[in-house]
C-alpha cells in the first residue's frame, strides 16, 4: 500500500528539447556564415530545470523577455543542470553565447 502510494505520487520527468538555431550577421557576406556553426548547443527543459550538455560547456546562457530585457543569466562551467528562477512565468527568448556563435530558441515557464 505504501509503495502504491509513493509510485503515485512520483512523476516521470519528460525533458523537452529546446531547439536553438544559429543568429547570422546580415552583413558578413551578405547574411552567409563564413563557416558552418560549430555543434548547435544542446539543452533540455524539465520544469524549471535546464540540462546543459558537453558541448554547451563555456556558454553564456540567457533568458530575455519579450521586450528583450535579460531576466536570468549564467554561464556553463560544467554539464549538467541549471536551475531556473521559478519567478519566471511565461515565454521566453533563450540565448546561447559561446565564443562567436550566438543561437537563440525560445522556451516556456
Amino acid at each position: 500500500m505504501l509503495l502504491a502510494l509513493f509510485a503515485s505520487m512520483t512523476t516521470v520527468a519528460n525533458p523537452i528539447l529546446i531547439r536553438l538555431a544559429p543568429i547570422v550577421n546580415p552583413h558578413d557576406n551578405d547574411g552567409v556564415p563564413e563557416r558552418s556553426p560549430e555543434l548547435v548547443p544542446v539543452l533540455y527543459l524539465d520544469g524549471y530545470t535546464l540540462t546543459a550538455s558537453d558541448n554547451t560547456v563555456g556558454s553564456t546562457i540567457q533568458l530575455l523577455d519579450e521586450d528583450d530585457n535579460v531576466v536570468f543569466s549564467t554561464y556553463v562551467y560544467i554539464e549538467g543542470d541549471i536551475a531556473l528562477p521559478t519567478t519566471l512565468e511565461g515565454t521566453f527568448t533563450i540565448k546561447v553565447i559561446r565564443g562567436d556563435e550566438t543561437f537563440v530558441g525560445e522556451i516556456d515557464l
